[in-house]
């Protein structure tokens, strides 16, 4: 358990702590918030083909509104082009560990779709907390392994061979219960989202380790020196 006099950090589900969002400073702190416009108002996933000009406009103008509100909460001008802003935090979401586009984690023969939006992407949203952005080729040590550790049991929607996007804490468990072999875990750079590096790099600057559904500990140091090691952008 994370000790309460540790005010800068929050405990989220699936068992991840991460630093509070006042502790994220410059490009990384609009790129990380200007996700959330996304998750804090739902009705601007709809489709803005529709064919209805009105309903169209109205979307697109709450959508502005959001990441104009974003910009405002982190203290950038207004005069910051939304729509420009938006972009950038598409594509930052959409470049995987080596810099290229993000690769679909799900290809054929798997048995469910993964990612935390079932897209088949470990793509980045705001409202994932877990952080499901590491595509990895399944193993059962691993499956074995996190259901006894972590009480994460996988093994109804993935087996041995299948691909998913599990969690940093997961890969971070790999990692350290296994230094050499991360537990059987083949990861995939290509499919793996890149913004993975920066959050291990929030825990270790905040010294907080990764913590699973179960309340174990995982040190992030090893799993971005693993993921730096096998993925060379």
């Amino acid at each position: 358990q994370v000790s309460r006099s540790s005010s800068r950090l929050r405990q989220t589900n699936c068992g991840v702590v991460m630093p509070r969002r006042r502790e994220f400073r410059f490009a990384g702190a609009a790129l990380l918030f200007l996700g959330a416009s996304r998750c804090w108002l739902g009705p601007l996933k709809e489709k803005t083909d529709s064919g209805n000009a009105g309903q169209d406009a109205a979307v697109n103008s709450r959508r502005s509104f959001s990441v104009a509100s974003m910009l405002a909460t982190l203290g950038m001008s207004s005069a910051v082009d939304a729509r420009e802003a938006e972009e950038l935090m598409r594509e930052q979401a959409d470049a995987n560990l080596l810099g290229k586009p993000l690769q679909p984690c799900t290809q054929p023969g798997d048995r469910s779709t993964t990612g935390w939006t079932r897209t088949g992407s470990c793509e980045w949203e705001p409202s994932d907390r877990g952080f499901h952005q590491v595509c990895v080729t399944m193993s059962d040590q691993f499956l074995k392994s996190s259901a006894r550790y972590d009480g994460n049991d996988l093994s109804r929607v993935v087996g041995n061979g299948g691909h998913w996007c599990i969690c940093a804490w997961a890969w971070a468990s790999a990692v350290s219960r296994d230094t050499t072999s991360f537990e059987g875990l083949t990861l995939d750079c290509s499919r793996t989202n890149g913004r993975l590096r920066n959050v291990y790099k929030s825990f270790i600057k905040e010294g907080a380790d990764l913590v699973s559904p179960s309340g174990a500990k995982y040190p992030a140091t090893a799993a971005l020196k693993a993921v730096d090691e096998l993925c060379v952008a």
